[in-house]
């Protein structure tokens, strides 16, 4: 970056100011990547005990839609550069994938955890379901990771209360889809114990 930046001309006040906040943006995103490489990975590790170590999916899922906006930008302004940074402006979106297998895992472990062979009774056990695996719960359980702090994101501080609740419930979903995809459907069902 530093060296494009020393090849634009110094009149182009506009693009050297974008530049400008790119690399302290880049820098945040550098920084709260080490973040979570050396405390939110080492905590996760042994409150989930498994190893997070294997590819960067914990990064991935860390990134939230904000930061897609920064890749965007700088691809208009360098279009031939698009190549190399497509992938950081899929971060968000694959976060957001880890987060849906998540919600399906936690789901299905939450079925498993309320079923009764003698139950028939489908409204009783969506109850249940939905009493384990709601925005709240999860939220809390993401405070207690500390999985909001460690997000790699450029939002506004202020944000309402139901979206703060449905981002933390987002980041946990995306942790447990980790989990998932590492390890499987047994170690999600075990884990499901930290939402009942």
């Amino acid at each position: 970056m530093k060296r494009v930046k020393e090849n634009v001309p110094s009149q182009n006040t506009r693009l050297l100011g974008k530049m400008k906040r790119w690399v302290k943006q880049l820098t945040s995103i550098l920084s709260l990547i080490d973040r979570v490489k050396d405390s939110l990975t080492p905590k996760l590790e042994k409150v989930l005990e498994v190893s997070l170590h294997k590819n960067e999916l914990l990064l991935v899922a860390m990134f939230q839609p904000s930061t897609k906006n920064l890749f965007l930008e700088m691809i208009d302004e360098f279009p031939s550069k698009q190549e190399e940074l497509k992938h950081l402006v899929a971060l968000s979106e694959m976060a957001e994938a880890l987060a849906l297998v998540g919600d399906a895992a936690i789901s299905l472990a939450a079925l498993h955890h309320v079923w009764q062979p003698k139950s028939v009774d489908v409204g009783v056990l969506t109850q249940k379901r939905s009493d384990i695996v709601n925005n709240e719960h999860m939220a809390e359980l993401c405070d207690n990771w500390d999985l909001y702090e460690h997000r790699i994101h450029f939002d506004p501080h202020a944000v309402s209360k139901s979206e703060m609740e449905h981002d933390k419930g987002t980041l946990l979903e995306a942790i447990y889809g980790i989990v998932y995809i590492e390890h499987g459907l047994e170690k999600i069902k075990e884990l499901i114990r930290y939402l009942v």
